[in-house]
C-alpha cells in the first residue's frame, strides 16, 4: 500500500529547508532531511529515503512516528542516553579528587588509592575501575615518576639486586 507522506507532513518544504540549514547535529540534520525528501517527492518510500540516508528503514518510519505524533519539537528532541550508573559513586570521586589535589597526598600505587577508598568509603573498587577513574578520568597522576631512561631503571634494578642479596646473607 503506498502512503502519501507530503500530506502527512506539515511544513512546507522551503519551511524544511530552511529548518535544516539550521540544524548543527548530524542525527537531526538526517531526521529534517528525511522529512524533506519526502515532502518534495524526492524519494518516494522509507525504505529509498533510508538507504540515501545510510539508516534502517526501520529508524526512518521511527521518526516519522515521532513527528506525526508530536510535531518537529518531538523529532529534534536530544534525549538524555541511559546506561548503567558508575561504580564509583560522585561523593567518592570528589573525595578521592580533593585528596589527590592535596601537597601531602603520597600516593605510590593505584593499590594505595584502592585501600584509601576502603578505608575512608567502605567501598571495593577493582583495579582497573580505579586506575580508569583516576588516570583517564580525572587527568591525575602518581606522585613517583618512573625512570626516564634505560641507564636509570638499570641502576634501580642493580641496587635492588644488591639490597636483597644484602638481606638474604643477614
Amino acid at each position: 500500500m503506498k502512503v502519501n507522506y507530503q500530506e502527512r507532513i506539515d511544513l512546507t518544504a522551503d519551511e524544511l529547508k530552511i529548518i535544516l540549514s539550521q540544524q548543527r547535529t548530524l542525527p537531526n540534520k538526517q531526521k529534517i532531511q528525511a522529512l524533506y525528501w519526502l515532502k518534495t517527492g524526492a524519494s518516494q518510500s522509507l525504505t529509498d529515503v533510508a538507504e540515501r540516508l545510510g539508516v534502517h528503514r526501520i529508524t526512518v518510519h521511527r521518526w516519522l512516528k515521532q513527528y506525526i505524533a508530536g510535531g518537529l519539537s518531538e523529532l529534534l528532541e536530544i534525549r538524555q542516553a541511559t546506561g548503567r550508573p558508575r561504580v564509583i559513586p560522585s561523593a567518592v570521586i570528589a573525595g578521592l579528587s580533593e585528596k589527590l589535589s592535596e601537597e601531602s597526598c603520597d600516593f605510590k600505587t593505584y593499590k594505595e588509592i584502592g585501600q584509601w577508598v576502603e578505608e575512608n568509603y567502605q567501598i571495593s573498587v577493582k583495579y582497573q575501575t580505579l586506575h580508569k577513574q583516576v588516570h583517564y578520568r580525572m587527568k591525575a597522576n602518581l606522585k613517583e615518576p618512573k625512570p626516564v631512561s634505560n641507564e636509570k631503571a638499570q641502576e634501580v634494578g642493580i641496587e635492588l639486586k644488591k639490597s636483597k642479596k644484602l638481606l638474604k646473607n643477614d
